[in-house]
């Protein structure tokens, strides 16, 4: 049986995806990690081989520059050969005019290759955030799984774009100043190498530490997003219990901790220019000192000498530019460990290879002896088992946190069950489709959510493909073509972010329109009327009645009048049912529900009886 993750009893959520769990642990290891980028990129593997070819054409033509270069002085500058001297010059111009045309081209095509692939790796990212299990969403928050899709993407990108093929120039003209020195001089040219471990030791010294900081920087930049996003979605509640100062403080602290992290990656990145620079004055004079002294006694030549000195400043040059772009892929690579711990968190509810749709269904449900937890040896629902005939209304009832939410989570199958199974006509619904069987399902929750788009778009997420007519007739099924009609815009007034543009009980309304538009064969409500007046409650039920009828319905019930005409009423507590019946049956039994009803339900009784 699958093991399902761990979450509080009571914080349970509904939405749309399958479950999941996070199987893999971060990255560390850089060759996975860049072969799994590779994987990426062989979409566009004949654009990289004339990148790379046009790389090796411009590092050989920039190397051929110092060469011409001493040449033009030994050959022409000194034996007076002005017209000598100008062929080389319009070489050399051509030289670079060159390898400057390859960086242009090669840039372009990195640009393009680069943009693409950040494309392909966040509709992957955002496709497979779609199926991952409630559960991994409530670990998860929203600000860290954004900045996943857009801050570490973007380090890929950033990457891609210019640091490849930096990265790849500088090792090649490494390369290549390293043989060419050595063919024009070799005694010079060891000389000059004996600084070359110690330029080592110093770059992997500071790339070790790089990686780390590039690391921790992500992971703060990550949380830092998640408090915004969660403090700016929430500004209502922020406001409403001046917390204000609480929120800048929570910022403050994150912010801090970015701060504190990115200094120390600033910092590592900082020290190279000078270190660099230092080395490569210290290198310049010790060549100047000893060319100079075989110059003079003509054991090397005078251009051979300059060739050595503008390849000892090109030389360090690609190394500080390695060391710079290691940097850069530090954090690109990190961004891409992330990336992938989400693509590694695999749905633990996922369709059997032969699972089949479910279509045409009456709404017979069954649970038989259902057991689950979402933390293993904390059981929410202990051998809960329940039916309901197709048609009929199902009420469930009981304090917070008895299980209420949960029962319907594990019908719509957003979680297995531990134990036990449930049946929809006869079909464990483990053996079906999860897009057919939520298809089926019409819910309305407790807090509704807004799309951005109009109001009809709104509506019409209920089914995609209604017509403008079976919009607005949903609509006033439920009783808000009314209020609809007169915002300004009527049904094609946008929507703000989350709907705030409109009240509680109006996003509920349209909540209700929506699921009727749907026209599910099991309607779902979780406290579907509690955020609206009691006026407005009548006129919502008699909507729900019409809905309701030859539906299967369950209602999480929070207000009187939907338990009365209920088939049957479940009464939760303890994580069990403990009493079932009709209204008037549990009242006749004097026990919890009768003692519930008598110390919660009897006010409502009366505010509709003065209204």
């Amino acid at each position: 049986m699958t093991q399902n993750t761990g979450r509080p009893a009571g914080a349970i959520r509904l939405g749309i995806g399958g479950g999941g769990r996070l199987t893999g642990e971060s990255a560390k290891d850089t060759r996975s990690t860049l072969a799994r980028l590779a994987h990426y990129l062989r979409p566009y593997a004949g654009r990289l081989m004339l990148v790379a070819a046009l790389v090796v054409a411009g590092t050989l033509m920039s190397l051929s520059g110092p060469i011409l270069l001493g040449r033009a002085i030994d050959q022409h500058v000194i034996p007076r050969d002005l017209p000598g001297l100008g062929r080389t010059v319009l070489l050399m111009l051509a030289v670079y005019v060159g390898a400057g045309l390859a960086a242009v081209i090669q840039g372009f095509l990195m640009v393009g290759i680069g943009q693409h692939l950040v494309a392909d790796i966040r509709a992957n990212l955002f496709s497979h955030i779609q199926t991952l299990s409630m559960a991994y969403h409530d670990r998860h928050r929203v600000g860290d799984l954004m900045s996943r899709l857009s801050n570490d993407t973007e380090a890929i990108n950033s990457v891609l774009s210019n640091g490849l093929i930096d990265f790849t120039t500088n090792i090649l003209s490494l390369g290549g100043i390293m043989i060419a020195m050595f063919l024009l001089n070799w005694p010079l040219a060891l000389a000059m190498s004996v600084l070359l471990p110690l330029m080592l030791y110093i770059t992997t010294l500071v790339t070790r530490y790089s990686r780390r900081a590039f690391r921790n920087v992500q992971r703060n930049l990550g949380g830092l997003n998640a408090i915004m996003e969660e403090n700016i979605a929430g500004i209502r509640a922020v406001k409403a219990f001046a917390r204000e100062e609480a929120a800048i403080a929570k910022f403050r602290e994150a912010n801090a901790a970015n701060r504190a992290a990115g200094i120390k990656a600033d910092i590592i990145t900082a020290a190279l220019g000078p270190m660099f620079t230092t080395m490569s004055t210290i290198t310049i004079a010790a060549t100047a000192l000893l060319g100079g002294w075989l110059a003079l006694r003509g054991i090397v030549q005078v251009g051979v000498l300059a060739t050595f000195v503008v390849y000892i400043m090109n030389f360090f040059r690609p190394m500080r530019g390695i060391a710079m772009v290691y940097n850069s892929l530090q954090s690109a690579l990190a961004g891409a460990e992330r990336i992938f711990e989400v693509l590694d968190a695999q749905p633990d509810v996922q369709d059997l290879p032969d699972a089949k749709p479910l279509r045409n269904i009456q709404g017979h449900v069954k649970f038989d002896h259902v057991t689950f937890s979402y933390e293993p040896g904390k059981p929410v629902l202990i051998d809960v088992s329940l039916e309901a005939l197709p048609g009929q209304t199902i009420a469930l009832v009981g304090p917070t946190g008895a299980g209420k939410t949960t029962i319907i989570s594990l019908l719509s199958r957003f979680y297995d069950v531990d134990e036990g199974a449930i049946y929809i006509d006869g079909h464990d619904i483990r053996t079906v489709q999860q897009a057919s069987l939520r298809e089926q399902l019409g819910i309305v929750l407790q807090d509704t959510f807004l799309f951005s788009g109009t109001v009809m778009d709104n509506i019409r997420y209920g089914r995609l493909d209604a017509t403008d007519e079976e919009v607005i007739a949903a609509a006033k099924l439920a009783n808000a073509d009314r209020f609809i009609r007169l915002l300004p815009e009527g049904y094609r007034t946008h929507v703000s972010e989350q709907g705030h543009n409109f009240s509680q009980g109006q996003r509920q309304l349209l909540a209700i329109a929506r699921a009727i538009l749907a026209d599910p064969r099991i309607l779902i409500l979780d406290e579907a009327t509690s955020s609206v007046d009691t006026r407005t409650e009548m006129h919502i039920q008699e909507a729900l009645l019409r809905l309701m009828e030859g539906r299967t319905s369950f209602v999480i019930a929070h207000r009187l009048s939907t338990i009365r005409n209920a088939d049957q009423v479940l009464v939760v507590n303890d994580h069990r049912i403990i009493e079932r019946g009709t209204h008037e049956e549990l009242l006749a039994q004097k026990g919890f529900y009768y003692d519930l009803y008598m110390s919660q339900f009897r006010r409502f009784e009366m505010v509709l009886a003065q209204s």
